[in-house]
């Protein structure tokens, strides 16, 4: 009786753990704009001056359940801007010209850790924008693949 209960349990498993696994593994995607919510000021750092003509730049992260649990980092130039959790957007107010935005993993609790790693660090992506004065440019931050680092990309 014993192995019976064993055999069925595991036949579940095998059964219920790919069908989560797929589940949870899919690419992430843009949230409609009436889920999406302001990075709350403590997650957003200041950058230095960028002057009186400044374009904004608008960056949402998107929604589903590849990294979901961990905050992801949004540099820009190379320094640290904010914080995204899913669904969540910072506006960023930049001078004119070419600038270099960089989705990365950030140090954090439980296995948000491994973000921080060298080996993730070393994955992480930039893109190349550039900025006019009094435009908005809208980008996504996103998960294409489970395999893959975080990346921003043009948001329509």
């Amino acid at each position: 009786m014993h192995s019976t209960a064993a055999k069925i349990t595991m036949r579940a498993a095998m059964v219920t753990v790919p069908l989560l696994a797929a589940g949870c593994f899919m690419p992430t995607k843009q949230p409609d704009a009436a889920m999406v919510k302001p990075a709350p000021e403590d997650r957003v750092f200041a950058l230095p001056d960028q002057g009186a003509s400044t374009g904004n730049v608008v960056v949402t992260r998107d929604i589903g359940a590849v990294g979901s649990k961990c905050a992801i980092g949004v540099m820009v130039d190379e320094q640290m801007a904010a914080h995204l959790n899913t669904a969540e957007s910072v506006t960023f107010a930049l001078k004119p010209g070419r600038h270099l935005l960089t989705a990365t993993g950030i140090d954090g609790p439980g296995l948000c850790s491994f973000n921080a790693t060298k080996s993730a660090l070393a994955r992480r992506r930039s893109t190349e924008i550039f900025v006019d004065a009094d435009t908005t440019r809208k980008y996504r931050l996103s998960f294409p693949a489970v395999e893959s680092p975080p990346v921003i990309e043009p948001a329509f």
